[in-house]
């Protein structure tokens, strides 16, 4: 009796349970790892950087023949490019490993809204992976260029993101749900990193790029680009970048100098091993909005090229002055510069004034982009040094006292 129940439900697993009907054999499929997408004509085009596997497996000194391979075609949608990449590649299109998303930046500054519909539609798509802007240049020009270190090119970008973003806090890891997400908040404009190519672009195609020292071209992260609603509208470089990056929570550590107590005595190099901010709306006499970010910054010392006393507490006290001011000044000018030059509240001060005071933002909600270049910003830092490395004096005082 037991035998025959359990035959029954063996049998009966066997209908519900069919196996794995959508399977897809990996000698099938041809792996997009990034894909950049341009303007063209009334249309797109777009770049597929696929996976060679007849040269994955190799070491690197016995390469033969380019790691990736790179397919392109117009279309007036991007699914209608992208059937025609199936004419020139032999396998099945597969999306699902996709690390990196290049825009150019014609395509960037027209408006980016009906682009991102198709990917945040496709099913096949993750959303883990990061977006960037091609500076001043096209996505597929990006995708061409072969990289050293990392065999897949795409593997490169999207490791150089999360190292950059981690230990320089000049760069921005913006994966799409978080574009998208920005994109829908009221009283903020989303960023996104820049990835520019520095060399001859045509030279760095070629499987030479990768048998020099000194290749003939690189892909280097080049500032952030800054949006108005889905557009491009401008480029701030890394001193604004690194602001942005501070006031949106974004910094892990990053590295600087500022002047010693005396200027003409040297610079100081520091490391930033923590970083978190503040930001508080508040009204002024006439109910117009103004806004307050306080910096916690714990610091350590990393080159002293002057001859300050370390053994003296006041000592250090002068330096974290030194840092508060300078960093309070950085700062509060790249906000101003970015207020006058591009209007887009890329810091979130609008989302801030909603979160705080939601009657007086709906004053302002629809007129934030008129009213934003004119509100007050300030900046406070909050600054602690913590370690001096492994010897206390400065080399250059132990030089000079007698």
């Amino acid at each position: 009796m037991i035998q025959k129940i359990t035959s029954i439900l063996l049998i009966l697993s066997l209908l519900i349970l069919p196996g794995c009907w959508s399977r897809k054999e990996l000698n099938e499929l041809a792996v997009i790892v990034a894909l950049g997408v341009d303007k063209y004509d009334d249309g797109y085009m777009v770049t597929a950087q696929v996976i060679n596997p007849t040269e994955i497996g190799l070491q690197r000194g016995s390469i033969g023949a380019t790691p990736v391979i790179v397919y392109s075609a117009p279309g007036e949608t991007i699914p209608d490019a992208l059937q025609r990449i199936l004419s020139q590649a032999p396998r099945q299109l597969y999306l699902s490993h996709l690390r990196v998303l290049v825009f150019g930046e014609e395509l960037a500054r027209e408006g980016l809204s009906d682009v991102l519909d198709y990917i945040s539609r496709n099913q096949e798509l993750r959303t883990d992976f990061y977006l960037l802007v091609a500076n001043g240049s096209q996505a597929s020009d990006v995708l061409k260029v072969l990289t050293p270190f990392e065999h897949i090119p795409a593997n490169s970008l999207y490791s150089s993101i999360l190292v950059s973003n981690k230990q320089w806090a000049a760069t921005g890891r913006i994966t799409l749900q978080q574009f998208v997400t920005e994109l829908g908040r009221e009283g903020a404009n989303p960023v996104l990193s820049g990835v520019k190519i520095i060399g001859d672009k045509k030279v760095g195609r070629s499987i030479e790029n990768l048998h020099k020292t000194e290749p003939d071209a690189l892909l280097r992260h080049a500032g952030m680009a800054v949006f108005k609603k889905d557009k491009l509208v401008g480029w701030v470089d890394e001193l604004m970048s690194k602001s942005v990056n501070y006031i949106l929570n974004e910094v892990n550590t990053t590295v600087g100098h500022v002047r010693c107590p005396d200027p003409d005595d040297g610079i100081i190099g520091i490391r930033i091993v923590r970083a978190s901010s503040d930001i508080k709306a508040r009204l002024d006499k006439n109910g117009k909005p103004e806004f307050d970010v306080v910096y916690f910054i714990d610091a350590d010392l990393e080159a002293v090229q002057c001859t300050i006393d370390l053994s003296k507490e006041e000592s250090f006290r002068k330096i974290e002055q030194v840092i508060r001011k300078t960093m309070q000044s950085t700062t509060e000018t790249s906000v101003q510069q970015i207020q006058q030059k591009f209007g887009s509240d890329v810091f979130g001060f609008g989302e801030a004034l909603h979160r705080q005071h939601p009657k007086v933002w709906r004053k302002y909600r629809h007129q934030w982009g008129d009213v934003f270049p004119h509100v007050k910003v300030t900046i406070d830092a909050k600054v602690s040094l913590r370690r001096v490395g492994s010897i206390i004096q400065p080399l250059r005082r132990e030089m000079k006292d007698p």
